[in-house]
């Protein structure tokens, strides 16, 4: 189809106005007036005369597919990438820090109504994938999203302000820091809770606040936590490939990936994967001295620190610092994908949903089980053996974690194919997928383990031995008991990273098969982002539902409605 030389012109004049906004509507209104190609590259025009550069490029890439030797549209990527001076930037791994200590402190040494409703929904934003984050905020943000549609329609003189390019980097950081604080938050709300009351009450007797005592003790006594959850944070930033290629921004995973697969560069590929390595083992290294350096055991016999009840205008405060992270990072993107399911409801695919769902439930599963079952047997054979080279091993398997997924499906794909027989039975199999995520989330699952198994007393073996107790009868009378909570814990932990993961799927899933977080990417990343909601709902909600789980195991663990 041609376009219609007189609407093309039109367009062009009011372009050349500088009336954007107008040209814009007007460019929408005519679309079925344009060809496919005119429509993307005047489309694209308008978004860089609006600085929005990034959406621009996007644009432009849609022009090249239909059109590859189409050279204004060369023009016009110069033109964009001259305005982004064209500089390869990297993702923020420390946002999500700051992020999480208001909330944990105001839930640990406060007693207020909904407390404990606070305490469950500040873990949420760990069910939502930074990808789906990622998506869903840069539709809400879109020149075309609902909040600037609202401000246009009730409050134009404030829409110009909002009027921005919100593909950047540093809104990339606050989405991850909304989608990744609950790793902070569980592991310092779990520190503090276990806090023994006598370094409180003595602290206070020498003459300092709350405040004082909290930055003065609370925080050096739960410096490995602290640290720990950092770590956390650090490798799922490097992890992250589905918001960063979203969000073009270049990091080692999207480079291994555009190696890998757009410039079918094996050498480039494995280079950048050996650079992230290193930088993964600095980290690791770095949490291992900061571990060991600022390891500190509380006295076993203290109470738990007593909370205050704050005042009227605290409480507010309190509110609004609790209430603040679960908005931005669970109620808006959640009623967003749910609004959006409702738009797509009729053309949904129930049955593709049921049949990626279930694909996803038993990979998550059969490889959730795995771990589990590799984690209990080693903790166990390193408590009655005490040996070294288990204590070694275990350190190893933490480092696997570490690994980001692209690194590890790279790896598996070069040493696969440097086998003689025929790689095609294992590259590419539903065997190869499941050793990736038990790979990958072994350290996930020992982490629990490994702390349940060490706080019970030695004596406990020693009596069984005493009392003529086989390894098998030992683990099924009183390792197994003891340890359940530690073992569901672990499992559910290690579930739901695992329904999440997208790298290590996009690279290693077999032939024909996909999951929920394939689906929502591919569907994503072609901006159909209503068309992806389901996908992403249905994750959410598996999550949401474990996570919930989960906090009522920890909350039996450590009693946190007497902390």
């Amino acid at each position: 189809m041609k376009s219609d030389q007189k609407i093309y012109k039109d367009i062009q004049g009011i372009i050349s106005s500088k009336k954007f906004d107008d040209s814009l509507k007007f460019i929408e209104v005519n679309k079925h007036k344009l060809s496919e190609l005119d429509y993307w590259f005047l489309l694209s025009v308008n978004l860089r005369y609006l600085k929005k550069y990034k959406e621009a490029i996007k644009t432009l890439s849609k022009v090249n597919k239909i059109n590859p030797l189409y050279g204004r549209a060369y023009q016009e990527f110069g033109h964009n990438y001259s305005k982004l001076n064209n500089k390869d930037v990297y993702c923020s791994i420390f946002d999500a820090d700051d992020a999480s200590m208001c909330g944990v402190l105001k839930v640990s040494t406060n007693n207020f109504k909904g407390k404990n409703i606070y305490d469950i929904l500040l873990y949420l934003p760990l069910a939502i994938p930074v990808y789906i984050m990622a998506f869903t905020y840069s539709d809400i943000l879109s020149y075309t999203g609902p909040m600037q549609s609202f401000l246009r329609n009730y409050f134009p003189e404030l829409a110009v302000f909002f009027n921005q390019d919100y593909l950047q980097i540093e809104i990339l950081g606050i989405i991850m820091a909304l989608a990744l604080y609950p790793y902070i938050y569980t592991a310092c709300r779990l520190s503090f809770s276990l806090v023994g009351s006598n370094y409180i009450d003595l602290s206070r007797s020498l003459g300092m606040s709350r405040t004082k005592t909290f930055y003065k003790i609370v925080i050096p006594l739960s410096r490995v936590s602290i640290f720990s959850g950092l770590f956390l944070v650090i490798m799922e930033v490097l992890n992250e490939y589905g918001a960063v290629k979203y969000f073009g921004v270049n990091t080692f995973t999207s480079g291994i990936f555009r190696s890998w697969y757009s410039m079918q560069d094996v050498e480039t590929a494995s280079l950048l994967a050996v650079f992230l390595f290193f930088i993964v083992v600095l980290f690791f290294s770095l949490e291992r001295f900061f571990n060991l350096r600022y390891n500190f055991h509380y006295k076993p016999n203290t109470k738990k620190f007593k909370t205050e009840s704050p005042s009227n205008i605290k409480k507010i405060i309190i509110h609004f610092t609790c209430m603040l992270p679960v908005l931005l990072g669970f109620i808006i993107p959640i009623l967003f994908i749910i609004g959006n399911v409702i738009y797509e409801f009729e053309r949904i695919d129930f049955y593709k949903v049921i049949n990626l769902t279930s694909n996803t439930f038993i990979v998550s599963l059969i490889a959730s089980s795995i771990i589990i079952v590799i984690a209990v047997y080693f903790q166990f054979l390193k408590r009655i053996i005490k040996n070294k080279t288990l204590t070694v091993f275990n350190e190893a398997i933490s480092l696997t974690y570490a690994l980001p997924g692209a690194v590890i499906g790279l790896s598996l794909i070069i040493l696969f194919s440097s086998f003689s027989f025929k790689t095609e039975v294992l590259i590419g199999s539903f065997a190869v997928l499941i050793y990736a995520y038990v790979m990958r989330y072994m350290a996930v699952g020992i982490s629990p383990l490994k702390s349940s198994f060490e706080k019970h007393p030695a004596s406990y073996d020693d009596t069984a031995v005493n009392l003529g107790m086989s390894p098998l009868k030992l683990f099924k009378s009183i390792h197994l008991p003891i340890n359940k909570s530690a073992i569901a814990i672990a499992f559910l932990i290690t579930f739901v990273d695992i329904i999440k993961e997208l790298p290590i799927t996009l690279i290693l899933r077999p032939f024909i098969f996909d999951i929920l977080a394939v689906q929502t990417y591919e569907y994503a990343i072609e901006e159909m982002i209503p068309k992806s909601s389901i996908y992403s709902l249905t994750i959410v909600m598996m999550g949401v539902i474990l996570l919930i789980f989960l906090k009522k195991i920890i909350n039996k663990e450590i009693d946190v409605s007497k902390s």
